[in-house]
């Protein structure tokens, strides 16, 4: 699961979740669209928002990076 399939199944949205992490909407959408890797600090502002661990956050807003930048995956 990916954040935004994690906020649409809690019906989170972007400008809601910017608010409850303290964080400006278009970090968001940045995030969501892979134009932007979430830096720590908005992974632990995301986490701790939405209650769940920062690990997962990462792996969540990693999904849209690397959907974005596929090259940049690491082989297995």
């Amino acid at each position: 699961m990916d954040l935004r399939e994690f906020l649409a199944s809690r019906g989170i949205t972007q400008d809601a979740a910017g608010v409850l992490a303290g964080l400006d909407r278009s970090t968001i959408s940045l995030i969501l669209n892979g134009k932007t890797r979430a830096r720590p600090a908005t992974i632990v502002k995301l986490a701790r928002a939405l209650g769940i661990k920062a690990s997962r956050m990462q792996a969540m807003c990693e999904a849209h990076w690397l959907e974005a930048h596929p090259d940049e995956r690491v082989p297995a």
